[in-house]
């Protein structure tokens, strides 16, 4: 029988889209980073390939890992992955200078007749321009920060996957668009002068600062679902808000202040004279790439995040579920976990999380039967065996029940530990999936 610290170190999940993505990604870099590496090894440095590596083998931890599972229970665990999305990924991922590789790692039909007509588009190339423009990224990024830490729209975020997806989509390329001019991935030209740069990190610290130091001192629990949600490891909802805007607080200022530092000593720095190979002018296949390497990079990021969208889990999960019972029955504290009602006529996915009554702990030896039966008692769809093996966070029971028809049912939860029992009753309506009650829902 694992311990709960195995459980949770197994909540892995590998959602293929952005796993085959990733892999692809990286295959690529690879590909084109070895052939540029022969012609500019001064350019491309192992350094550069471990820094574009590292940022794709992060982004895959932050949306495959526990840090994934765990972040309807937890607003720190959350916030996280959020700093992974916005302060640690795309750093990393620009200081590989990932444009040229990435053209280069195409096959060569493809980067000439099926690429390179897109990203040379004149109207594609201003787009990228003003995209990377410091104003515009400065207030992308706060925005991003700003408007989805607003109650409402991170309860949206929380209730549907499509939201959530969204969510960490728009930290990813709004982070992107504004470490763009601090990393300046080549070739790309700068269109501020360096000196603006450690002003321009410090104005998003204060953003960061000041909406952390919210979250910590606000004094109340800002978003309604952690409030509800049974709590793990004995933390509260309160003290898991603060450990959130310390998490942020911390983070942000680390990876704002660092180089706004950096860039303030390099500035105050005699300057060497440029060497001959520097002052050079570059090679003609360089020209190439140059035109339309800051167009497609950006072109790849709205592709990215629209995979994001529809991606869709290979084991049962809670992200868009709600509590739908949570009781004490015999040594057990049951919740039960499913979709919002109306639940729709069909399969449904139910979770279970079976909590010992006394000390809070998670009890992962528990026998859980789930089964539904209508109000009057004139039918049933028998029972079925929830197992950890069927749930993405590893710390619940999970299974997939069968409502044959509309209509108010009863979902029926019952524990078995040794001798101990313990069910958990909950009434849930089922609506038809008609176009009628999809709209009503």
């Amino acid at each position: 029988m694992p311990s709960v610290d195995q459980a949770v170190l197994a909540s892995w999940s590998f959602p293929p889209v952005v796993t085959t993505l990733n892999l692809f990604t990286a295959l690529l870099y690879i590909r084109g980073w070895t052939a540029l590496r022969s012609a500019m090894p001064e350019r491309f440095t192992p350094w550069r390939l471990a820094s574009f590596l590292g940022g794709l083998a992060t982004l895959q931890i932050a949306l495959a890992s526990p840090i994934d599972a765990f972040d309807p229970f937890f607003v720190a665990d959350h916030m996280f992955q959020h700093m992974l999305l916005m302060m640690v990924i795309p750093p990393l991922l620009l200081l590989g200078d990932p444009a040229i590789p990435l053209l280069r790692g195409l096959p060569l039909w493809a980067a000439q007749y099926a690429i390179g007509p897109i990203v040379s588009w004149p109207p594609l190339v201003r787009l990228g321009r003003l995209l990377t423009h410091p104003m515009l990224a400065w207030l992308l990024l706060a925005g991003a920060m700003l408007g989805w830490h607003v109650p409402v729209a991170y309860e949206l975020a929380l209730r549907t996957s499509g939201w959530h997806e969204t969510e960490h989509a728009t930290f990813l390329v709004a982070s992107l668009l504004f470490w763009w001019p601090v990393c300046q991935p080549w070739p790309s030209r700068a269109q501020w002068p360096a000196w603006r740069l450690p002003v321009y990190l410090l104005l998003a610290d204060f953003v960061n600062s000041a909406l952390s130091a919210f979250l910590v001192f606000s004094g109340r629990v800002l978003y309604p679902s952690y409030a509800t949600m049974p709590r793990l490891a004995g933390i509260s909802a309160e003290n898991d808000q603060v450990f959130a805007g310390v998490l942020m607080w911390a983070i942000g200022s680390i990876a704002f202040l660092i180089p706004a530092v950096a860039i303030t000593v390099k500035l105050l720095s005699p300057h060497p004279p440029a060497s001959s190979d520097e002052r050079k002018s570059p090679a003609a296949s360089e020209f190439g790439f140059r035109r339309a390497a800051v167009p497609a990079f950006v072109l790849l990021l709205p592709l990215a995040a629209i995979a994001y969208a529809w991606i869709a889990p290979d084991k049962v999960d809670i992200d868009e579920a709600v509590v739908r019972a949570q009781d004490v029955s015999g040594p057990f504290n049951v919740s039960v976990f499913a979709a919002p009602d109306p639940l729709p006529v069909g399969p449904c996915d139910i979770s279970v999380l079976v909590q010992n009554r006394d000390s809070g702990g998670t009890i992962l030896d528990a026998v859980v039967d789930i089964s539904v039966e209508s109000v009057g008692g004139h039918a049933g769809a028998g029972s079925v065996r929830a197992t950890r093996e069927q749930s993405a966070n590893k710390l619940l029971e999970a299974a997939t029940v069968d409502f044959p028809g509309s209509g108010a049912w009863q979902l029926r939860v019952t524990i078995h530990r040794g001798p101990d029992e313990g069910a958990v009753v909950s009434r849930v309506e089922v609506a038809s999936a008609s176009p009628n009650a999809r709209e009503g829902s």
